[in-house]
């Protein structure tokens, strides 16, 4: 009997357990809630002035250095300068010992003067002649010889004089002048040395100072494109005097003087693929010094095209691509083209226009066909919100 009340009382709340579950089973079915669209930042691409640059090595070089050389042979006998000092045209340098070269003047002088006697000797003896065949005198053969006599001597004085002149400046080459204005370097030969003999001796050598010649190498890509942007903005890319550049120094300042290209070579070097220019950038302080190294910063014609921050540019097989935002917050993908990218801005020349929608932030959360939430807003706060330490560009 008390097995058979236990057993009466175990299945009483097995009923009761099952009704619960059946209570709980037979209400209303759960239904699925997708997750709202992702947000992401979107702007309408504004339109911005691009300047684009390259920055490339460049060497700076005097306009003209000049190799100043012993003339005449002879022990050097002074130097006259302090080497890195500024120095002028016609500035004394050195000077070679004279006592030679003063003899040579004067037995060049003596003979001058001998063949000046000689000549007036045999001008006066041919008068004499010309009176005495007058007179019946003298005959025709003595008469051509006094002036033959003449005309010899006559070419005897010019000689003479030549040999003068000759001497006069073999002592003035004993003198050693500056030809140029500019910078002296270190003498390259001591006093005391012989100097002279056999080739002409290097003593030392100057270079201008103002202006400086800056050369420099574009890549052939580089120099393509700066013609390309050149002619877009109606200049002519083979005028000179639309190519101006800037410095930026070693120590990474700019230097305040803008240059202009005066050369540049026709043809590109096979084995670099670059383009030698050339260009005059003035030195009035005298801070560009021969072979310094320094950035040649080569400016092209600004342009004003629409921005978009670069890192809002995807890049794929196909490409370069944008995502946009349709009319029913749908995203979708836009194939663009795209030009230089300055502070961040990379400049879009085609596949967008002003009023479409680009997502600019919050892209790992888009995809094509997919809704997002975009939030429009300016340029300014866009790159704000994508790099806070960046620098903002400011646009219109």
């Amino acid at each position: 009997m008390l097995h058979q009340g236990r057993s009466s009382r175990l299945g009483g709340l097995a009923c009761m357990a099952a009704s619960i579950l059946l209570t709980a089973c037979g209400g209303e079915e759960n239904a699925y809630q997708a997750p709202p669209p992702p947000s992401v930042t979107a702007i309408k691409p504004p339109l911005h002035t691009f300047t684009p640059y390259q920055d490339i090595v460049a060497t700076v070089r005097p306009v003209e250095t000049i190799e100043v050389r012993a003339r005449v042979s002879g022990f050097l006998k002074t130097r006259d300068f302090t080497p890195g000092q500024e120095v002028s045209r016609d500035d004394v340098l050195f000077t070679l010992e004279t006592n030679e070269y003063q003899a040579a003047v004067n037995g060049a002088r003596a003979d001058l003067a001998a063949a000046n006697a000689g000549y007036q000797l045999d001008v006066e003896l041919s008068r004499k002649y010309q009176n005495a065949y007058d007179e019946g005198a003298a005959t025709d053969y003595e008469l051509l010889e006094s002036r033959a006599r003449v005309e010899v001597s006559a070419a005897a004085v010019q000689q003479a004089q030549a040999k003068l002149e000759r001497a006069e400046l073999d002592l003035s080459y004993t003198t050693v002048t500056c030809p140029i204005d500019g910078r002296i370097g270190e003498e390259l030969v001591s006093v005391g040395n012989l100097v002279g003999r056999g080739d002409p001796t290097l003593l030392a050598k100057v270079s201008t100072i103002d202006p400086m010649k800056v050369y420099f190498d574009v890549p052939e890509k580089g120099y393509l494109d700066f013609r390309s942007r050149t002619r877009a903005a109606g200049r002519d890319p083979d005028e000179l005097r639309t190519y101006p550049f800037k410095l930026i120094l070693p120590n990474g300042r700019p230097y305040g003087i803008e240059g202009r290209l005066d050369f540049i070579d026709n043809e590109i070097d096979r084995s670099t693929g670059t383009m030698r220019m050339r260009g005059t950038i003035p030195n009035p302080d005298g801070i560009l010094r021969d072979g310094l190294f320094v950035r040649a910063r080569l400016e092209q014609p600004s342009q004003e095209t629409l921005a978009l921050p670069e890192s809002a540019i995807l890049v794929d097989m196909a490409g370069e691509y944008v995502y946009l935002v349709g009319p029913d917050d749908i995203v979708s993908r836009q194939g663009v083209e795209i030009g230089v990218t300055i502070d961040g801005l990379t400049e879009v020349l085609k596949g967008i226009d002003e009023n479409s929608v680009v997502i600019v932030d919050g892209i790992l959360r888009a995809r094509p066909g997919a809704p997002v939430t975009p939030e429009i807003v300016g340029l300014k706060e866009a790159m704000e919100r994508i790099d806070p330490g960046s620098k903002i560009a400011e646009t219109p």
